[in-house]
């Protein structure tokens, strides 16, 4: 992010003087569009975890005297797989600064997120003491970037002709990477029917570089407007890891939970993330990997 963020400064510097001095301007350039990122290692680990933990189960027992009995454990795993998207929408907002007749540099910022959601299901999910408890198990997760870039752009003829096709290069830097999962459990039969219990699952990556090629054409529709449509592919240096995992719930300590529920968890001594076998043993490291193509609609304004 250091990187990006020195280039940006340096860039916008040295344009805004030699933009004045030679009466060459800035595009401001908003967009919107879709990618299909590969995000694989990551759809087939975290997507596919499990959910499981255990509790201590007391009304099997003749007589519930605290501290007097060792109450029986009793573990519970559900499976209930997020669905993965085919196509994630991205918006950003980038800044060129034109050089001549067909050449620009740009800086920009822009945000993705991806949504899924697990068809709910009927589970007995054993809790304050009773095994037998029947609850609705709501999975959702949500994976969610911003990144800065930097990047050249060629026109294939001169800029402001009324049709115009260009190809860019550009590094971006992914620098706020974010997940964070919600397994809902309302309760319809047992002691703590009527009742919710809400377990969320964070972590975060560490920033991600990547390499950019794209083409594109514009339009203009004014002197100082045009429309543009550009198709990109991303290409990842090194793979991604999530890292700094933490567990939140509302659960308290009538629930007699035992092992604190897993989906995903922290591995030692590195801390990164791994997601819970289908096993319910063993876990999965998480990798991150943003390569894919982008596919975006643009709007250019040209100031002074």
């Amino acid at each position: 992010m250091r990187l990006i963020a020195t280039l940006i400064l340096l860039l916008i510097t040295n344009s805004i003087a030699v933009a004045v001095e030679k009466n060459e301007g800035w595009i401001f350039t908003p967009s919107i569009g879709i990618n299909k990122l590969a995000l694989k290692s990551f759809y087939n680990t975290v997507y596919t975890a499990p959910f499981k933990g255990s509790v201590e189960i007391t009304t099997d027992l003749a007589e519930d005297v605290e501290g007097q009995n060792q109450y029986p454990i009793e573990s519970f795993i559900f499976q209930n797989d997020l669905k993965k998207n085919d196509f994630d929408i991205e918006a950003g907002l980038e800044m060129r600064r034109s050089f001549g007749v067909s050449n620009d540099f740009f800086i920009g910022i822009n945000a993705w997120e991806t949504n899924s959601d697990a068809e709910p299901i009927k589970v007995t999910f054993p809790l304050q003491g009773d095994r037998y408890n029947r609850a609705i198990y709501a999975r959702s997760g949500k994976l969610r970037y911003t990144q800065f870039f930097v990047g050249a752009r060629h026109y294939l003829t001169k800029r402001k002709s009324k049709l115009n096709a260009y190809f860019n290069v550009s590094i971006h830097e992914l620098y706020d990477v974010r997940y964070e999962e919600r397994n809902v459990f309302d309760f319809i039969a047992g002691a703590p029917k009527g009742f919710k219990r809400i377990f969320i699952f964070k972590a975060n990556a560490t920033s991600v570089l990547m390499f950019q090629l794209g083409a594109g054409a514009e339009y203009r529709i004014a002197e100082r407007f045009s429309l543009g449509i550009e198709g990109a592919y991303s290409i990842q240096f090194k793979d991604g890891t999530l890292k700094n995992v933490s567990v939140s719930d509302d659960s308290n300590e009538g629930d007699r939970i035992k092992t604190e529920p897993a989906v995903i968890t922290a591995l030692q001594p590195t801390l990164e993330a791994a997601a819970l076998n289908a096993d319910g043993v063993s876990y999965n490291k998480v990798r991150l990997r943003f390569d894919g193509w982008h596919l975006l609609a643009k709007f250019n304004i040209q100031f002074f």
